[in-house]
């Protein structure tokens, strides 16, 4: 890079201007990247504390090796415009732009994390917001104990802390109700992801759903110090945040409360949710009010996200009302294998695919006065379209079956179910009638 000096209309090398320091230190000299710089961009906020900048020009006097400096935050990798050490840790210059101390190590993990959450559709301005809003919300709950940490907490320390806060309206900036520590019997819940989730126990479909379980509606606590759970299926770089003994800092906490809050589509869903909890525990809204007013979704005001929530819930809640159908209780699916739930879960998508395309069909055939055979076209569907699993069409029966042996060895009384085989016309129509319920259901006043 040139160096140009105003003073003799040269242009110099580093090494030139660093050969003629003590000539030049009342030299003006005007870089070739800080002439198009803006007065608020990350290279002027660079140079602030260690030299004078005036009109896009540094003025070298006492601190010649800001040219040094200067030489090496170009060539520094960066993100989001902002450089990082060489360890992936942003600098004080994020800090400092986000409203966060210098000694808190952010790593480029984390905004790597958040940005690929949103589709690379955050702003950085959004981001530094995001970062000062959470920080500051750490601040006041867990006071001296977060402000005067220098480095790690022990696993003890973390104990000691409130793990989890609710909030008025369910928003993590919201007036804080209640905090949690760890012997709190509410904590066997969080919310994560869209779901609420058993941290103490296995998952039910209730949880799965993200709705209450009937007759027993979950209030949501935000979490603020990570799980082992949280930890073990971190996207946002938790490792970055442990030393040598598993130890985490207090800029992890600060990383995990970014990585865990949503800033945009979740946050009317989760004040809605709130709101909708406190109202059914006082009386003043049933679990059919609550699931009706859910999927219509109208507390979210993008309509295309609002449509997009109301055909993803209503499936949700069919997909429910068909397990019922099936004979699973909710005890069978809170017990039941992650993997074998997921499992059900892509049977009935797959069945309600065949339900549509098979009325897609027959609306077609009918219109061109055409014999249509529903059992011949889902077989050659299934057996033609790489997406369907054949093999998935027992899944339900065997399951059951597996339940209800279970459930005969734990209780030698208790009679076990038959089943009549359904066709896969049969399975077919009757994912499209659970949805069809749901629809019916909700066209009810």
């Amino acid at each position: 890079m040139l160096v140009h000096s105003r003073s003799t209309n040269q242009s110099f090398t580093f090494e030139q201007a660093a050969q003629n320091r003590q000539t030049n230190l009342n030299t003006t000299f005007v870089l070739p990247f800080v002439q198009t710089a803006s007065e608020d961009s990350v290279f002027t906020e660079t140079f602030k504390t260690d030299s004078y900048i005036l009109h896009n020009t540094i003025k070298l006097r006492e601190n010649f090796g800001v040219l040094e400096k200067i030489k090496n935050a170009e060539q520094a990798p960066k993100i989001l415009g902002f450089p990082l050490d060489e360890e992936g840790y942003l600098t004080a210059i994020f800090n400092k732009a986000a409203g966060i101390p210098e000694n808190f190590r952010i790593h480029s993990e984390t905004i790597l994390s958040m940005m690929d959450k949103w589709n690379h559709t955050l702003t950085s301005e959004e981001i530094l917001t995001h970062f000062q809003q959470k920080y500051e919300r750490l601040n006041e709950i867990l006071g001296e104990s977060f402000q005067n940490k220098t480095e790690h907490y022990t696993q003890k320390e973390l104990d000691s802390l409130p793990q989890a806060f609710f909030t008025s309206n369910g928003d993590y900036n919201g007036q804080i109700k209640e905090l949690l520590y760890i012997d709190n019997p509410k904590l066997d819940n969080y919310f994560l992801g869209g779901a609420i989730v058993g941290v103490k126990e296995s998952p039910s479909y209730w949880r799965l759903l993200g709705l209450p379980a009937p007759n027993s509606p979950t209030q949501i606590p935000i979490s603020i110090i990570p799980n082992e759970f949280e930890l073990k299926n971190a996207t946002w770089g938790a490792q970055k945040y442990m030393d040598d003994n598993g130890n985490f800092s207090k800029s992890g906490l600060l990383a995990f409360a970014t990585s865990l809050v949503d800033m945009q589509f979740d946050s009317p869903i989760l004040e809605f949710k709130a709101n909708a909890y406190h109202a059914i525990q006082e009386g003043t809204m049933t679990i059919e009010e609550y699931v009706k007013q859910y999927v219509k979704g109208d507390f979210i005001e993008n309509v295309k996200q609002r449509e997009m929530h109301e055909h993803i819930t209503k499936t949700q809640i069919a997909f429910a009302s068909w397990l019922k159908d099936k004979g699973f209780s909710e005890k069978d699916l809170s017990e039941m294998k992650e993997e074998d739930f997921q499992s059900l879960q892509k049977n009935f998508h797959d069945l309600l695919y065949a339900y549509e395309r098979m009325k897609e069909e027959e609306k077609y055939s009918e219109s061109q006065l055409i014999f249509f055979d529903p059992e011949a076209f889902l077989l050659q569907l299934f057996a033609s379209h790489e997406a369907l699993d054949p093999k998935l069409l027992d899944t339900p029966d065997s399951l059951f079956e597996d339940i209800e042996r279970k459930r005969a060895l734990e209780d030698e009384r208790y009679q076990p179910k038959k089943k009549d085989k359904e066709t896969l016309t049969q399975k077919v129509k009757n994912a499209g009638a659970a949805l069809a319920k749901v629809e019916q259901f909700l066209k009810t006043a």
